[in-house]
């Protein structure tokens, strides 16, 4: 089996593993016999599939594969189904490390470290690492900016008085903030009227039948958001192009 197939198929049966383990959640009150036969379930299958593949590179190789697949799994899996439940947390154990490892495994069996490192080099080019700057400035940095400056209105017995699920404005934020700085990024100037229809729209009922301060501060964490977000967009445009 040709190299460059075997990472995609190594990437496939991951997903596979964790469509698996999305449709059959650990129950929250499972046992530890439980939470063992579960972590087996989800971690064997995967490190035999993986083993079969890497077959085509030596016995000992698929030996070796399906040790490591098995034991990270195994512990990755455990950590992260005893920790908390936070996004982070669940990315970070359940798809980055897992990604990490497959992708080292293959480069280990099939010598092909330099494209490991030429997929390296290509991510600290200058222009990749302005666009991840001005990504990461949007998340954590302006969520801090806007609710600073939105401050003066957050003690107002009408916001104090509207419901919402835990964290989900912030999430929303999130992603708004980054489709737009990806419009921007891409020239895609229409997409963004899109999207601030579609958000005006969902928001049409709630500000519609919700008191004046509530649609004032709405309108307030939009403009912002969008601001910051074009502001970001065009910046890096600029320094990409430059």
């Amino acid at each position: 089996m040709a190299d460059n197939v075997l990472l995609p198929l190594m990437l496939v049966l991951h997903m596979l593993s964790s469509l698996w383990a999305s449709a059959r959640p650990l129950p929250e009150q499972a046992t530890r016999t439980q939470q063992r036969a579960w972590l087996m379930l989800k971690a064997l299958p995967l490190a035999v599939a993986t083993a079969v593949l890497l077959l085509s590179q030596s016995l000992t190789t698929a030996l070796l594969a399906f040790v490591i697949v098995l034991v990270s799994q195994l512990i990755l899996e455990h950590q992260r189904i005893t920790r908390p439940p936070r996004f982070a947390t669940s990315l970070l154990l359940g798809q980055i490390l897992p990604i990490a490892v497959l992708v080292l495994l293959w480069s280990g069996a099939t010598g092909r470290w330099d494209a490991l490192v030429e997929s390296a080099s290509a991510l600290l080019q200058p222009d990749v690492l302005i666009i991840l700057l001005a990504a990461l400035f949007l998340l954590h940095p302006t969520s801090t900016l806007i609710a600073l400056i939105l401050t003066p209105w957050l003690n107002h017995n009408d916001l104090q008085d509207e419901r919402s699920l835990k964290q989900a404005g912030r999430l929303i934020g999130f992603l708004e903030r980054m489709l737009i700085f990806a419009f921007v990024v891409m020239g895609q100037w229409s997409a963004i009227g899109f999207l601030l229809a579609a958000k005006s729209i969902m928001r049409f009922n709630d500000t519609r039948q919700a008191k004046r301060p509530v649609s004032e501060y709405v309108l307030l964490g939009t403009l912002l958001s969008f601001g910051f977000s074009i502001a970001a967009g065009l910046a890096t445009r600029v320094l990409i192009t430059s």
